[in-house]
């Protein structure tokens, strides 16, 4: 219980207290500052987000409670199939839904923008949380465990935002993620992909947050957004080929 239950909750609640203490009190997100937002990005969603998930991942993978396909991270071949597919349905939820009007550029920059606190939602919510709240439950049936699985990471998914900038602290856009948290958490058991799941989460979110971000950021090209993006996803990659140089999972024939 204390592998699988207590650090995964401990580790959402300080990524929660850091979240907050970078981002939400000083309104980084309305009020954007370029030095702030790379420090945000790199303690609050790569160091907590990402590097202390995949160290928890280690006894999970060691004991056999987890494996790499269960917590989404896939063969290239099948993750580019995935990304891509999940990107054009993105496009077509985006084009639908965001009210960018003739600024083909706003969602582009918005998705960067959301990049860095999607892949730490994603892998703290569904990827961490997710797969050893399944293994806890694992004598139960699939449908319950998913079921339970879906519940709980898309009501933490959606109080995250708690910790954010207004207006994204709003009870009412809480309760709408976590809806969005909802559909994200059965894309990421049904998919199981760690990628297409940041790409899914960063696209159904871009229309909610977009009042919540600073104009200036979304309406020209930011170098340290972009350059936030790219670290994220780097570490997120990173951290892939690590565990695959040290942890495999070897399908068994029936």
């Amino acid at each position: 219980m204390v592998r699988l239950l207590i650090i995964p909750f401990s580790l959402f609640i300080v990524w929660i207290l850091e979240t907050y203490l970078l981002e939400g009190s000083a309104d980084l997100f309305v009020h954007f500052q370029p030095p702030l937002f790379i420090l945000y990005t790199v303690f609050a969603n790569i160091v907590v987000g990402i590097f202390i998930p995949v160290i928890c991942f280690r006894s999970a993978f060691l004991s056999g409670a987890v494996n790499m396909f269960q917590a989404g991270f896939r063969s290239l071949r099948r993750t580019v199939s995935a990304c891509a597919l999940t990107a054009i349905f993105g496009y077509l939820y985006l084009i639908t839904f965001t009210p960018a009007g003739a600024d083909r550029f706003v969602p582009v920059n918005a998705i960067a923008f959301i990049i860095p606190p999607a892949v730490a939602e994603v892998m703290i919510c569904w990827v961490l949380i997710g797969t050893h709240l399944q293994a806890y439950m694992r004598k139960g049936s699939a449908a319950i465990s998913i079921s339970l699985g879906v519940v709980v990471t898309a009501v933490l998914f959606g109080i995250s935002f708690a910790a954010h900038s207004p207006p994204l602290n709003r009870p009412d856009v809480i309760v709408l993620l976590c809806v969005i948290g909802a559909g994200a958490a059965l894309f990421f058991f049904a998919v199981r992909d760690v990628y297409a799941t940041v790409i899914c989460v960063a696209c159904a979110t871009v229309p909610v947050v977009l009042e919540g971000i600073d104009p200036v950021v979304i309406g020209v090209f930011m170098p340290s957004v972009y350059g936030a993006a790219a670290l994220s996803l780097a570490s997120l990659a990173g951290s892939h080929l690590y565990l695959s140089g040290n942890f495999r999972t070897i399908r068994v024939p029936v």
